[in-house]
């Protein structure tokens, strides 16, 4: 049988280090608020849940470094991170737009408050199921 351990001559098994831990937690946070940008995290602001997770993933990948060179790992976090942020803030923007269009007597913010009604019409039941 081989000695696969050559490396720490029998002793214990090396431990990831700590910053592999965060730098997971980036990827997970990065990956996470990709997928939920579009969903609003605070039902009173409407923003979207991808700028906080964003923060959340870039704050864990730089803590991961420990003064050593980032790994590949927290490469990615930050990377998935800062897309994520990128996202969140232009759908802000984006919300924000659309309600002040939404406050003016315009034909676009006409558009606007239709659009959202219909839709609020559509997704509601019909009164005739519960009675």
């Amino acid at each position: 049988m081989e000695n696969h351990n050559k490396s720490n001559n029998g002793m214990m098994p090396q431990l990831p280090p700590a910053g592999s831990f965060l730098a997971y937690w980036s990827v997970f946070l990065g990956g996470l608020g990709l997928v939920t940008d579009c969903l609003p995290l605070f039902t009173i602001w409407n923003l979207p849940a991808g700028l906080f997770l964003g923060l959340g993933g870039i704050a864990c990948a730089v803590l991961s470094k420990h003064g050593k060179p980032m790994t590949q790992q927290a490469q990615l976090g930050l990377i998935l991170s800062v897309i994520s942020l990128i996202c969140g803030l232009l759908m802000t923007l984006l919300i924000i737009f659309v309600y002040d269009a939404m406050d003016n007597n315009t034909p676009f913010g006409q558009y606007f408050r239709d659009a959202i009604e219909s839709t609020t019409q559509a997704l509601m039941p019909s009164r005739g199921l519960g009675e």
